[in-house]
């Protein structure tokens, strides 16, 4: 259309400064030209007679003209007022556009939907002079503001722009029964989230009013848990299979923004009911992604998880995100084929190749940002998490206190969930742990076969003090060749770092580095003295992490009330 007449540009101008005045202040310019000019015609006057006095065509062209500039043309809302008003004879291609001029993005509706739903009431008004058998190419953008309607009345400028847009007014412009069928059931599935919007519903933009969308929603809310039931997850499998935009609900899930103001404190955000569902939803779409064998979905569970940790000043994860961060590590897991999953690493079996090595390359992800390669401990606040190598060969972690003491099977619960993260990232490290003590239990059970004699600064420097093979060797007996003779005990640590001997009486010797020491073979020891390192050793409930003190028959060398699992953990 050709650049708007100059006579017609001048016209215009006077018109508003009539109705508005010349160079109105801030607060009379909303005063005046937002909240009275829709609200009462006879404030607007002089617009409203020059957009009668024109043909449709010039009404047209400056309609255009209004929403093509790139300027804030808030003065000119009368204007724009008097022009839904009055028959224009808009074109179905001309009411397109004015759509894409009023709405840039229709995929997913911005936060601060009253910043632009100002100029809606022009393209609404030009939709609303076309044929129904015309309006099936404006449904995505008509779609698109329907959703940023449902928000729309929380803001603070709602009555400001209340003369142009309603719910009920912009979804009886939707050519479909079922848009307006999703429309009444959407406030059930994802209630209105306040003055903070739902976020979910502007994850997902228009993908709501795909058929079946709604229905996959309602059963991702069901979920009970971090551990789903296979219930849960045959019908989300089953809805993923049926769902042809299932793969983008599911990004856009995952994707989702959950960022609130810092002014609202954890308690009061942990406890809404939006809230709550936002965590429900991201937990199931985690396994969603998971159920789907798809690498690309799988891919972003775990920035997800990582998203939802705290200020790295603090560790753990806020409340609301406990949920959805252990239902993406433990699906995780699963699909990975991770151990001590059962039947939900069964219920994932039958998923592509690709998608268990995205699985893993995911875990590896969270175990990257927490444990560093060789770092063996995480700071929980006050509590301290360690990857332990037990007397026995096995390995776990083990999490105390700031006082040093275990935590208890109670505290673990609590712990567990908040800092999933930090516990997940050293149990992954688990096995390459294990594989390393059980290379130092293969060296010293060498020893022992071979009865190989060693220095003392040999057996502080390469057994004793190392960080891995120190625990198995300091569960085991060693002698010393004396100029007494030869002594026998247990390695324990003297004053000043020394080491010592310790004997079954209790007596030491100090290992000096010039000491002939090697692993006690009880094949060359007598009866006595062997059925006396059996009974020190039960009493003092001391594993060994190869046999080198015989365990008697119904014998047990672990302490009373120990709960810990013989191997890994």
């Amino acid at each position: 259309m050709p650049p708007l007449p100059a006579a017609l540009r001048r016209a215009a101008a006077r018109a508003r400064r009539r109705d508005l005045g010349q160079h109105p202040r801030p607060d009379e310019e909303i005063r005046r030209g937002i909240v009275l000019a829709p609200a009462d015609p006879s404030e607007w006057s002089h617009s409203h007679r020059l957009v009668d006095s024109l043909e449709p065509r010039d009404r047209r062209r400056l309609g255009l003209a209004l929403l093509s500039s790139p300027h804030d043309t808030r003065g000119d809302i009368c204007m724009e007022a008097a022009l839904t008003r009055h028959p224009c004879g808009w074109s179905p291609e001309e009411a397109e556009k004015l759509l894409a001029l009023a709405l840039p993005e229709i995929d997913h509706m911005p936060y601060g939907f009253q910043q632009v739903c100002r100029c809606l009431g022009l393209p609404l008004a030009a939709v609303r002079e076309q044929e129904p058998s015309e309006r099936a190419r404006y449904r995505p953008r008509l779609r698109a503001i329907v959703l940023g309607a449902r928000d729309h009345p929380h803001s603070g400028r709602f009555a400001q722009c209340r003369w142009h847009l309603s719910v009920e007014e912009a979804a009886g412009l939707l050519d479909l029964p079922h848009d307006r069928e999703v429309l009444e059931r959407l406030p059930r599935v994802l209630p209105d989230g306040g003055a903070y919007g739902n976020r979910a519903s502007t994850a997902l933009g228009t993908l709501v009013f795909e058929p079946g969308v709604l229905d996959l929603l309602a059963v991702l809310l069901t979920i009970d848990g971090f551990r789903p039931a296979q219930s849960w997850l045959g019908q989300v499998r089953e809805r993923l299979e049926m769902l042809p935009v299932a793969p983008e609900v599911v990004r856009a899930l995952l994707r989702m923004d959950t960022s609130y103001p810092d002014h609202l404190t954890e308690s009061v955000l942990s406890k809404q009911a939006p809230v709550l569902d936002q965590a429900k939803l991201m937990a199931g779409a985690a396994w969603a992604a998971c159920l789907s064998g798809d690498p690309a979905l799988i891919e972003l569970v775990a920035p997800q998880a990582l998203a939802r940790s705290r200020d790295r000043r603090l560790p753990g994860v806020q409340e609301r995100d406990v949920l959805p961060v252990r239902a993406g590590v433990t699906a995780l897991s699963a699909a990975a084929g991770m151990p001590g999953l059962g039947r939900h690493r069964r219920a994932l079996s039958g998923l592509p190749p690709e998608a268990a090595t995205e699985a893993r390359a995911a875990l590896d992800s969270i175990a990257d940002r927490f444990v560093p390669e060789g770092a063996r401990e995480v700071s929980l606040y006050f509590h301290t998490a360690h990857l332990a190598v037990r007397p026995d060969g096995s390995v776990g972690v083990e999490v105390r206190t700031g006082r040093g003491q275990a935590v208890t099977p109670y505290g673990m619960r609590h712990l567990n969930g908040v800092y999933v993260l930090e516990l997940t990232a050293l149990r992954l490290r688990l096995p390459r742990l294990a594989a390393q003590a059980d290379r130092e239990c293969g060296a010293l059970a060498e020893l022992l076969a071979t009865d190989t004699a060693l220095t003392g600064e040999q057996l502080g420097i390469r057994w004793l003090d190392h960080d891995v093979a120190g625990p198995l060797a300091r569960a085991l007996v060693w002698e010393a060749d004396t100029a007494d003779g030869t002594f026998t005990g247990l390695p324990v640590r003297g004053l000043g770092g020394r080491w010592l001997l310790r004997d079954i009486r209790g007596r030491t010797h100090e290992v000096t580095a010039t000491d002939t020491v090697r692993l006690w073979n009880p094949v060359h020891a007598d009866r006595a003295g062997t059925r006396a390192w059996q009974t020190h050793l039960e009493l003092g409930g001391l594993g060994q992490p190869i046999r080198q003190v015989p365990v008697r028959r119904g014998a047990s060398r672990r302490p009373v009330g120990d709960s810990r699992p013989p191997r890994s953990s």
